[in-house]
């Protein structure tokens, strides 16, 4: 299967607006809780990052994230260029 370059384009700015999205309504919920709550979630991330942080579990949490992330990209600009019509410049 050939891929065009509009699919990839399109795939990533698909992931990209959900992420924002993402974001965007996360940052909302958190501003919602207040001041108070948000430092104390913070401590308690902290406190848990001191006694459970190891490189070798951080690396490979990294390396499956990103394996994920890119398997998740290339499945939407797949499914978008077998939707999209082929161009006149492929035929």
């Amino acid at each position: 299967m050939k891929r065009t370059g509009t699919g990839r384009v399109l795939a990533t700015l698909f992931l990209g607006v959900m992420v924002g999205i993402y974001i965007h309504f996360s940052e909302l919920r958190t501003i919602g809780h207040g001041r108070e709550l948000y430092l104390a979630a913070q401590n308690h991330r902290f406190d848990r990052l001191v006694q459970h942080h190891s490189g070798v579990s951080m690396a490979v949490a990294g390396i499956i994230l990103a394996a994920v992330a890119v398997g998740l990209y290339e499945l939407i600009a797949a499914g978008i260029t077998n939707v999209l019509p082929p161009s006149s410049a492929e035929e």
